[in-house]
């Protein structure tokens, strides 16, 4: 409930930015969001409440690691923006339509780059949820092409992150903590370069409510909900499972485009609303695949001490975390205990 509740939450506080506050400033709200980012994981390793990597982060800053995280961090800051500023264009339903086309972008890109093919069942539920993106989008009353283009460039994007994101999460097994961290780090002075580049550095400071009270608040609040989003996420997999958080991140969607078409007034038509709801069925079929599916697989162990002992990779469309008592975990562990041993009695033969 704290996932689901957060994760609304979050998309609600920035509709409310750029809606209710005509704030259109979508670069400037990332910057604000990624340096308050690495300010609060700083400040909670600072206190001992977190913990980043083996031990400190000074002492255990990974260059490489580093490094290869800033080849996705330019996909990830195009994905914010894109997020941001579909979001000051279309509805929030709309939004949500557009967005699930990042699963058949996943499946395209996993075919594109390694053959990958999902099952049939799968497939079926994820045309059905495009299917009622399509419908949607011709019932629109409040129709902008842009703000399509937008909405769509942004769940490409996003594809394109998650697969690149379990790649690096896989083959460094960065904790949760250092990958969101190293990935803030490069994010922030790159949003810092796209407000210079857009001139959000010049009109922003001719916003009309800038210093008003209640706009700060809203805004903190916009800037801490990503990081508390990214908190809840990895809480929730680490006391339930990496299936519990891809289920409840499929079916908060249909919730979250129920309440948007009341809660900011949105014009919607018959076809509009027969639209939504064929993409929440899809969305509701998808998630029971996901259930069904996971529950073959044997459940997972105990729960891991701490949140720094979870390993982020990738399953279908989600980040996961993985702890090292999951099954996954066991068996990579078992089979490298197994290569240590067979190759250190290959060398005592060898010495004999």
């Amino acid at each position: 409930m704290f996932y689901a509740s957060t994760s609304v939450a979050t998309v609600f506080l920035n509709k409310a930015i750029f809606a209710v506050w005509r704030f259109g400033y979508p670069a400037t709200l990332v910057t604000a969001q990624t340096f308050f980012t690495v300010m609060a994981i700083v400040t909670l390793e600072r206190f001992g409440m977190i913990r980043v990597g083996n031990g400190t982060f000074a002492k255990n800053f990974d260059a490489k690691a580093f490094r290869r995280v800033g080849a996705v961090s330019a996909t990830f800051q195009a994905k914010l923006v894109l997020d941001m500023k579909a979001l000051s264009m279309i509805s929030i339903p709309m939004y949500g339509v557009l967005k699930s086309s990042t699963t058949p972008f996943v499946m395209l890109i996993d075919y594109a780059m390694m053959g990958k093919v999902a099952s049939a069942r799968v497939q079926g539920a994820v045309w059905v949820t495009t299917l009622g993106g399509v419908l949607a989008g011709t019932g629109d009353l409040e129709f902008t092409l842009w703000g399509y283009l937008v909405a769509l460039s942004s769940a490409l994007c996003t594809a394109l992150y998650v697969v690149l994101v379990g790649k690096i999460g896989d083959e460094l097994h960065l904790d949760s903590f250092t990958l969101l961290l190293y990935n803030s780090l490069w994010s922030a002075p790159l949003s810092l370069v796209l407000c210079f580049l857009c001139g959000e550095h010049r009109e922003v400071g001719d916003y009309p409510h800038l210093y008003e009270l209640s706009f700060i608040v809203a805004f903190v609040c916009s800037c801490s909900s990503a990081f508390v989003l990214n908190y809840a996420t990895y809480l929730c997999t680490q006391m339930n499972d990496a299936l519990t958080t891809s289920v409840v991140g499929r079916t908060k969607s249909i919730v979250q485009g129920v309440v948007g078409l009341f809660a900011f007034h949105v014009h919607a038509g018959l076809l509009n609303i027969l639209g939504i709801s064929l993409n929440s069925v899809g969305v509701a079929w998808y998630a029971y695949e996901k259930y069904t599916g996971g529950k073959q697989k044997p459940a997972h162990g105990a729960v891991p001490e701490s949140l720094s002992t979870c390993v982020i990779h990738r399953e279908d469309s989600q980040l996961e975390l993985e702890s090292p008592q999951a099954p996954k975990s066991r068996a990579h562990l078992n089979y490298n205990n197994a290569v240590v041993s067979s190759t250190t009695s290959g060398s005592k033969t060898h010495s004999n």
